[in-house]
């Protein structure tokens, strides 16, 4: 899906703006990081995970203790639906509610936008050693939004390297992978009226493929 704000600055007065007016700087970053957020709601993707374990069973093998492998206890968030918010909450209850919805974005995110550490879905490509994975993934991080004093170009803060980025509300209520990007110059925009073109006209299934796949689940 892609979002055009009518009335919205041209990339190149953007960044013009970015460069020459601090407080419109400040009120640009603060709304697109309202928008998006490349990072873990309430923790980090290692806490997170090591709170969702099952720690695994112990046995004797040679005479060694060894530890199969933890198995996570996350309920699959495609079948379940978001909590929805009490009419008339109070404002302790509007709190307690964004702590469970935090935590409800954190396992949608965990469990969708996360590409898989160990590169096991067929992403790589090339020879050893220039491989690489065509989702781009691990992606850039940075500690704090920065930027470009030359370009005005924005790098936002990003600490997690294994997840797209994603807007809390769009992931909580759809439940699935979404990639949420902000479009700051003529050249991406371009690509991605490519990609999103080219998605969306790719050949449909089989009838026959379309039954198996049925019949499968």
């Amino acid at each position: 899906l892609l979002i055009w704000i009518e009335g919205s600055l041209s990339p190149q007065e953007m960044r013009d703006r970015v460069l020459s007016d601090d407080n419109f700087q400040k009120a640009l970053i603060e709304w697109l990081e309202f928008c998006h957020t490349g990072d873990y709601f309430t923790s980090t993707e290692d806490l997170l995970q090591e709170s969702w374990e099952k720690a695994g069973d112990e046995y004797i093998s040679n005479g060694r203790i060894q530890r199969t492998k933890p198995t996570l206890l996350i309920p699959d968030v495609a079948m379940t639906l978001p909590v929805r918010p009490p009419d008339g909450m109070s404002p302790s209850q509007l709190q307690e509610w964004y702590k469970v919805f935090r935590a409800d974005v954190d396992r949608v995110v965990f469990c969708s936008n996360r590409h898989d550490p160990d590169h096991k879905r067929g992403c790589m490509r090339g020879q050893s050693p220039n491989k690489y994975c065509r989702a781009r993934f691990p992606r850039e991080t940075f500690d704090d939004t920065m930027v470009d004093s030359t370009t005005g170009a924005i790098r936002f803060q990003k600490k997690a390297k294994m997840i797209n980025s994603y807007n809390p509300l769009i992931s909580g209520a759809l439940r699935c992978n979404t990639d949420f990007t902000s479009l700051m110059s003529g050249t991406s925009i371009r690509a991605i009226i490519a990609y999103v073109t080219d998605y969306i006209t790719k050949n449909g299934l089989t009838t026959h493929t379309f039954f198996q796949t049925i019949r499968t689940v």
